[in-house]
């Protein structure tokens, strides 16, 4: 590994989701890959711990609503 810094190029999406139903899994900086959707849009050194979305549900049932913003990874520059 010859960088440290990791610059994901992100697209902003503001979802509604069923509230509590948001799973995320822990990830190296340096694994992340074009198209993962992240929590935090910022840049991270290569041993960070990301927050990574798995999956979430959204159905039309009274259950509690809750609106996220995700950033899906479009490019990654690794300086």
């Amino acid at each position: 590994m010859h960088y440290s810094i990791i610059k994901p190029k992100c697209k902003k999406e503001i979802i509604e989701i069923d509230k509590g139903s948001l799973k995320t899994k822990r990830k190296f900086a340096f694994l992340l890959e074009i198209g993962d959707k992240i929590l935090n849009n910022k840049e991270f050194y290569a041993n960070d711990d990301v927050e990574v979305v798995v999956d979430y549900s959204f159905t039309d049932s009274k259950r509690p609503k809750e609106k996220i913003e995700l950033y899906i990874i479009e490019d990654i520059k690794r300086d």
